[in-house]
């Protein structure tokens, strides 16, 4: 007896071996966006925002470092401003001294002249009179004195005052020397003009006696 196929069922489909078989992968209804760009487009906008990270990296940190040039640049003007301020100062405060030395310098060479005149004087005081001779030579050792103690003050305010114009010399270039033997010199300078400075004030409390 014969199997008749039962109404309604489907033919059963055969595929020849050497037939390909496609397999469909189900998609879904809902693909995200970026399931829908192409691989190469992906890669490409990946490197692109790499590079444009690495650039903004780079442009922050170039940006960082001329703002810390920028404050070093003006640390060293401000330094340089006080260092010509400083400079100019002391420029200003030698100059006053110079010429204070000066006249110090005039009125003890006027006192030395005149002291020499008047040992002149009573020498030639003393050699016509016979009486007072012990007077005239107090009054000529004395002179003498004052002579001897003038001719050292003035040749040491001579000295300050040359030392004094070498300092202002090296001041006003101040660019052509170490500043830590230019101070060394300044220091120099200054102790030799006090004890300069210190003899003609007794000189001239002993002038005044």
């Amino acid at each position: 007896m014969t199997a008749t196929p039962p109404s309604g069922s489907r033919p059963v489909s055969r595929v020849a071996a050497n037939e390909e078989t496609t397999v469909l992968t189900p998609v879904r209804d809902r693909t995200d966006a970026l399931d829908r760009i192409p691989v190469t487009q992906r890669r490409l906008w990946i490197a692109i925002t790499s590079v444009l990270c690495a650039l903004l990296i780079a442009s922050w940190y170039f940006v960082y470092h001329l703002w810390t040039v920028s404050e070093e640049w003006e640390q060293q003007v401000d330094d340089v401003i006080a260092q010509n301020y400083d400079l100019g100062q002391r420029f200003a405060e030698e100059q006053e001294h110079l010429v204070a030395l000066q006249k110090s310098y005039d009125t003890t060479s006027e006192q030395l002249k005149v002291a020499q005149e008047r040992v002149i004087a009573l020498s030639a005081e003393a050699a016509q009179r016979d009486d007072n001779a012990e007077f005239y030579t107090l009054q000529i050792n004395d002179l003498r004195a004052i002579i001897d103690t003038a001719s050292s003050v003035s040749t040491a305010l001579n000295q300050c005052i040359d030392y004094k114009n070498q300092l202002m010399d090296r001041l006003g270039h101040a660019e052509d020397y170490d500043p830590a033997e230019l101070t060394a010199f300044e220091k120099d300078v200054n102790r030799q003009c006090k004890a300069a400075t210190d003899a003609s004030v007794l000189l001239q409390q002993a002038i005044s006696e």
